[in-house]
C-alpha cells in the first residue's frame, strides 16, 4: 500500500511538472513563452540594477515573414522560428534566457553583458541565421533576421523602458533594410527620417 501511494505521488509530481512546462514553454519552438520570459527578466533586471553587473535584451525578428507565409504557409514560418530558436539557444551561456516574444520574434536576455558583448551576440545570431538552410518540404528555406539590442542603462528605470528601447532598435534595423543589427538608443532624428514618406 505504501509503495503504491509513493508511486501515485511520483506520478502526480510528474504531471504537475509537465503542466508547468506547458504553461511556460511555447509548443512550436520549445523555448519560453513571453510572459514567463518577462517574469524571469524582471528578476534579472532587478539583480543587474542592484549589483551593477550589466545586462542586455535582444529582440530578433525574421525578415520578410509575410512573403514567407504567402509563399510557403504558416507551417513554414513556424518551422523557421523553431530552427532559429534552437540554433540561437545553442550559442547562449547557461544563465542567459531565450523566449518566443511575438509571432515571428525571439527575445534573448543576456546576463553580465556590456554593450559591446551584446552587439557581438546579436551579430552572431544574425550571421548564423543567414547561413542556415532549414529543411521544409522539397526546398529548404533561407532566411535573414533583424536584431535590436538594448543594453541596460541608468535611464532604464523599469524593464518596460528597456523593452521599448530594444523594440525601437529592432524597428530601426528593419527600416534599414533588414539583415542587420541596431542598438538602442535610436537617434530620434534618424527615426523620424526613416518614418517620413519618400519625396
Amino acid at each position: 500500500m505504501v509503495l503504491w501511494l509513493l508511486h501515485l505521488i511520483r506520478q502526480l509530481d510528474g504531471s504537475r511538472a509537465a503542466l508547468a512546462r506547458l504553461d511556460t514553454l511555447d509548443a512550436a519552438t520549445g523555448v519560453a513563452k513571453r510572459p514567463h520570459f518577462l517574469s524571469c527578466a524582471e528578476r534579472e533586471w532587478s539583480r543587474a540594477r542592484r549589483y551593477g553587473t550589466g545586462a542586455a535584451l535582444l529582440v530578433a525578428e525574421v525578415d520578410q515573414v509575410a512573403r514567407l507565409i504567402e509563399g510557403r504557409g504558416l507551417v513554414a514560418a513556424e518551422t523557421v522560428l523553431r530552427a532559429l530558436a534552437l540554433d540561437t539557444e545553442q550559442t547562449l551561456r547557461g544563465g542567459d534566457l531565450i523566449a518566443r516574444f511575438g509571432d515571428t520574434q525571439l527575445a534573448v536576455w543576456l546576463v553580465h553583458a556590456d554593450p559591446t558583448g551584446a552587439l557581438d551576440v546579436a551579430e552572431r545570431i544574425r550571421e548564423r541565421a543567414e547561413q542556415m538552410e532549414i529543411p521544409c518540404g522539397a526546398h529548404p528555406l533561407r532566411i535573414t533576421v533583424s536584431v535590436g539590442v538594448g543594453a541596460l542603462r541608468p535611464a532604464h528605470q523599469n524593464l518596460s523602458a528597456l523593452v521599448d528601447d530594444t523594440e525601437a532598435a529592432l524597428l530601426a534595423a528593419q527600416q534599414a533594410g533588414g539583415n542587420c543589427v541596431r542598438s538602442a538608443p535610436v537617434d530620434p532624428q534618424r527615426r523620424r527620417r526613416a518614418d517620413a514618406p519618400p519625396p
